[in-house]
């Protein structure tokens, strides 16, 4: 299902900004979660959990995969419990719908050789590189896990640019 994201999209945001046209394409599926799976969510392996298969492209050009998947205790008969269906798309946007209040996220970031089906959802070639960056990335609305997703950039053609505040410190006895 290929889809144009709407506002509340921090991709959508992003491509527009970019002047690009962000479109993506979306699977998604209730299933039992793995035990690897099972610890990120802090739930039992064997919990359900709906995972979402996305694809996201920028002027018809695919830029981005994402694995992800919410456990279904969360969103399961919500409005949102499909990710892709309705009209508010986002993870933030669509738990905060529902009363949950994401307050933070944790990001894993390495870069790594495309496995073979990335390379072909990503339409790489070995003229451009085979390379990726993948990000784990998990939202947690105080020490619930909401949400947790495999993410996967082409590596020649994405920079990730992160500006995080720094908490002052005061030494003591100052």
């Amino acid at each position: 299902m290929r889809k144009r994201i709407g506002s509340t999209s921090p991709f959508a945001r992003d491509s527009e900004a970019a002047g690009k046209q962000p479109s993506w394409e979306a699977d998604s599926r209730k299933i039992p979660s793995s035990a690897p799976l099972a610890e990120r969510l802090g739930i039992q392996p064997g919990d359900m959990v709906m995972h979402t298969k996305y694809r996201y492209l920028a002027d018809d050009t695919p830029i981005q995969l994402a694995d992800s998947y919410e456990p279904l205790t969360i969103t399961g008969g919500t409005p949102v419990e499909y990710p892709e269906q309705g009209p508010i798309i986002g993870v933030v946007a669509r738990m905060d719908s529902i009363g949950v209040a994401i307050d933070r996220f944790v990001e894993e970031v390495i870069t790594r050789p495309a496995m073979p089906d990335e390379a072909e959802a990503l339409e790489l070639d070995r003229r451009g590189g085979m390379w990726v960056i993948s990000v784990e990335r998990t939202y947690y609305a105080g020490q619930t896990a909401v949400e947790t997703a495999d993410i996967v950039f082409p590596g020649g053609r994405y920079r990730l640019v992160y500006e995080m505040p720094i908490d002052p410190w005061t030494p003591s006895g100052g």
